[in-house]
């Protein structure tokens, strides 16, 4: 009897420790976003450091509350219940913060500017919200104290020193937020500087620069990093790289341009997409599969995450940041996939494979001597999303006790025998008397649902508009043209699909902040504003509220989106389809 509770112990013990484990060694894929939930990027004091060739650019904004901690004897700067004179502001408001060089001796700034202004608005991909327990954000106002300096250099050190305003105990008197640079290159996403913390520079290659203390690394640490994805009807391969990763596997002969222009651009994406479309196939349920489509950009990482350029031009060359997506339609959820990883480098001998399914990412790492990754199905609950026909059920319809009022007509009919007959009168309305009460007593059984002649109403054209909303949210998760049509055909009459089809792509697709185009997961709050009769069928303008996710480069992304829509819905042979849609707008929501 033990034996059994004993081994599921061991079974669970092992599997908790290998999750803490894994998120121990691997906190980039521990939670699917980019979860920024330490609110650096609120603090009332803000720093943006930037380590260029020969100095060290810091933008500070302060608060107002806080202009005395920067500098001491300041307060006299600042007028009650007004801003502060930017003419009286200190040159010395540098001096609270500092910059040491390798030596450990401290750079005298150069103040650039000094001025009151709003203050900057900064977002960061996927926060968390707040619950109650969580502690309030520290107050601040909505304008600063800018201070622009410059902290020159000659020789390049192998390291510098960011110091906050010190308090006691070694630890900043103010709350002050910061993100750096070097160069173009993120260090850091949006954190908290509460002490003196020192940067380890390097100059041949900005992208390994990095905090001594680890907790000021940004999120995505390495410069090569892969992401399998498999999805209801897509494996979806998406591989981030820079420019100088490229160039070694492929000659791009880019000449001697320390910076790109659209032109090069263009080339580049061209040769990039080239160059994957010749990597090994993947194989999907034991069969090799080529991509049906890769497509290149230029990325950029920052506090949001990782995000496309929108206008990739006079881009840094050595800090020039690529994404490639290599997709594969599937029109099920697969049972195997295996990957054999090939682009390593000098650098970058240990690759993070981050595994995606519909239960969530797993990570792993591709080495040269283990470059083979597998995602196996072990999804027992998991299944494939369809579209259903919506039958004509859902219209509006009384309920009957069917038995129960054979039974009340049985006995009602016995009682009039009773009264009328001249003899076995007591024979009679005893049997009449035991229909009745056969007839009270089925009265919750054998419920018969019968359809009522005309439109349906207000609750059953809800039920119908969710089916037929839930079915276009299942047909826009497919990915080839030939299977989108396939799937409006269940619910959409024939010569309506191209134009219906055309309005959903229009109104429901979302692009999130990745690049990804976000998928439904469900329907909800579906509210019907007015129902307007027509011949076959009627129209619906309803609102829903849509569900959504979808990701790339590793982040997952949630969105619900408000829309408002005119249906035009007709019934055919008992089943009700989506004859006319319109989309009148679309809302995000938190």
């Amino acid at each position: 009897m033990w034996k059994p509770v004993a081994c599921a112990l061991r079974t669970g013990f092992l599997v908790v420790s290998i999750l803490a484990l894994a998120s121990a060694i691997w906190p980039n894929f521990a939670a699917a976003d980019l979860m920024n939930t330490n609110g650096a990027h609120t603090a009332p004091n803000f720093a943006e450091v930037r380590i260029l060739d020969d100095r060290v650019r810091v933008q500070l904004e302060i608060d107002f509350a806080d202009y005395t901690a920067f500098v001491p004897g300041g307060a006299e700067a600042l007028s009650e219940g007004s801003e502060p004179d930017p003419a009286r502001l200190s040159k010395v408001t540098g001096e609270a913060f500092a910059v040491r060089d390798g030596d450990g001796l401290r750079i005298t700034p150069d103040v650039r500017m000094i001025e009151v202004r709003d203050r900057t608005p900064r977002r960061v991909a996927g926060v968390a919200p707040r619950t109650r327990n969580s502690p309030a954000p520290p107050p601040r106002g909505d304008r600063v104290i800018y201070v622009e300096l410059d902290y020159p250099f000659e020789d390049k050190p192998d390291n510098l020193t960011l110091v906050p305003p010190i308090g006691a105990q070694g630890l900043a008197s103010v709350n002050l937020g910061f993100i750096a640079y070097h160069g173009s290159v993120p260090v850091t996403d949006y954190r908290f500087l509460s002490r003196a913390e020192q940067v380890r520079l390097d100059w041949k290659d900005p992208w390994y620069t990095a905090f001594e203390n680890p907790n000021l690394r940004r999120h995505h640490q390495s410069a090569i990093m892969s992401f399998l994805t498999i999805a209801p009807r897509e494996v979806r391969h998406e591989i981030i790289f820079r420019l100088r990763d490229l160039d070694e596997w492929t000659d791009l002969d880019l000449g001697p341009s320390a910076t790109l222009d659209r032109a090069q651009v263009e080339v580049i994406e061209a040769a990039a997409v080239r160059y994957f479309e010749t990597l090994p196939p993947l194989l999907i349920d034991g069969k090799e599969v080529k991509p049906a489509s890769v497509t290149a950009m230029f990325l950029e990482v920052g506090a949001e995450g990782v995000t496309p350029i929108e206008d990739p031009q006079a881009l840094d060359r050595n800090a020039a940041l690529m994404g490639v997506i290599l997709s594969y339609p599937h029109s099920k959820l697969p049972q195997t996939v295996d990957m054999i990883w090939e682009l390593f480098t000098d650098a970058a001998q240990r690759i993070p494979v981050g595994v995606s399914d519909p239960a969530g990412p797993v990570p792993d790492w591709a080495t040269p001597d283990s470059p083979k990754i597998r995602w196996t199905n072990f999804l027992k609950t998991w299944k494939d999303p369809e579209v259903a026909v919506v039958r004509a059920d859902a219209r509006s319809a009384v309920t009957l006790p069917f038995l129960s009022i054979l039974l009340l007509v049985l006995g009602l009919a016995l009682g009039i025998k009773a009264l009328r007959g001249p003899s076995g009168r007591w024979r009679w309305a005893t049997a009449s008397a035991v229909a009745l009460a056969g007839a009270a007593a089925t009265l919750p059984a054998f419920l018969v649902s019968v359809p009522l002649p005309g439109q349906p109403d207000r609750q059953a054209s809800t039920e119908i508009s969710k089916a037929i909303l839930t079915n276009a949210a299942t047909a826009m998760l497919e990915t080839e043209e030939a299977a989108f049509t396939s799937a409006l055909a269940a619910f959409v009459p024939p010569e309506e699909v191209q134009p219906v089809g055309d309005e959903m792509r229009r109104g429901l697709s979302v692009t999130l902040p990745t690049g990804a185009r976000a998928l439904t997961d469900d329907i909800d709050d579906v509210t019907i504003e007015n129902i307007e009769p027509r011949d076959g069928g009627i129209g619906v303008l309803a609102r829903w509220i849509a569900n959504m996710s979808g990701g790339h480069w590793g982040h997952e992304h949630r969105q619900r989106v408000a829309y408002r829509g005119l249906l035009d819905l007709e019934e055919t042979d008992g089943v009700w389809k989506l004859r006319g849609l319109t989309i009148l707008n679309a809302d995000m929501r938190q």
